[in-house]
């Protein structure tokens, strides 16, 4: 096998590695990173853009920076600012013992959970409240057929009990039933181009639910791509409860591709990062 060309070290490339050393570091909760599986989870596949980057000397690099360590082949991060590494920590411990074969993927998978649970969780707040302003607190007689006959069947269905009786009927919609909701009541997000690309975004966080719940472990490239998407989603209902200056989506957006859903280019993620104890 013909060995693979290995690119230039750039300042472009300096950059992407510094942004997958930020990556990696957060969702693994550590300062170290193994050049040989970097860009890489255990059962992943390595970044296919890695394999051409000169990896051994973009660390060196760092090294006689002096914003880390090399030691053969393992880097340990000494200055986290030069990586832009969030510092703050949500501590999650558990009531049994981790084990040690997923140790390193937990928080990576509660990551994920976590950033679609609340991007899900504040369009049902958003929707309840455009609902309740246009037809009133008995709103669920007006929501579309489809949408109506899934809350009552997940209200009789014998395991409804988990879900708080106290919360609202949107609580046992679906958040394909709440895309449902904007497409028939289009005014509750006005402008075409944003509600085509929100619609985009809620597909694509729909899957990736989907993929999570059944066991598959997300990349942490992936991971990167699910933070902007719930954060555009953030944005977008942001501008419709909070009164703030209409959000403008990138032109590109709407030439989504089967990951993303949309647009790339989203300037602020939430960081949420996660220590397993």
């Amino acid at each position: 096998m013909a060995a693979v060309r290995k690119l230039p070290l750039s300042e472009t490339l300096i950059t992407k590695i510094q942004q997958q050393v930020k990556l990696h570091c957060e969702v693994f909760s550590s300062d170290t990173v193994d050049l040989e599986t970097f860009g890489k989870v255990p059962g992943g596949r390595i970044l296919s853009d890695s394999v051409n980057w000169p990896i051994r000397e973009a660390f060196e690099y760092f090294h006689h920076l002096g914003a880390g360590r090399l030691t053969g082949k393992v880097f340990k991060v000494t200055e986290r600012e030069y990586f832009a590494i969030g510092s703050k920590q949500t501590a999650v411990s558990f009531s049994f013992t981790i084990d040690e074969r997923i140790r390193s993927e937990l928080p990576a998978m509660l990551d994920v959970y976590a950033q679609i649970y609340d991007a899900e969780n504040r369009l049902r707040f958003f929707l309840h409240q455009k609902l309740q302003d246009k037809y009133g607190a008995n709103f669920v007689s007006h929501l579309p057929t489809h949408v109506r006959d899934r809350i009552e069947h997940e209200k009789l269905r014998h395991h409804s009990y988990v879900i708080d009786p106290l919360r609202g009927d949107l609580e046992f919609a679906h958040l394909s039933d709440l895309k449902r909701i904007i497409d028939a009541n289009e005014e509750f997000v006005a402008d075409n181009q944003i509600r085509m690309v929100l619609l985009q975004k809620l597909d694509y966080l729909n899957s990736i639910r989907h993929l999570a719940s059944h066991n598959n472990l997300v990349l942490p490239a992936e991971i990167m791509h699910i933070r902007d998407n719930c954060e555009l989603v953030r944005l977008i209902l942001g501008t419709g409860t909070l009164g703030l200056a209409p959000f403008t989506p990138d032109p590109a957006a709407s030439k989504s591709d089967h990951r993303t859903g949309g647009s790339e280019s989203v300037a602020k993620t939430v960081e949420f990062e996660t220590e397993v104890v």
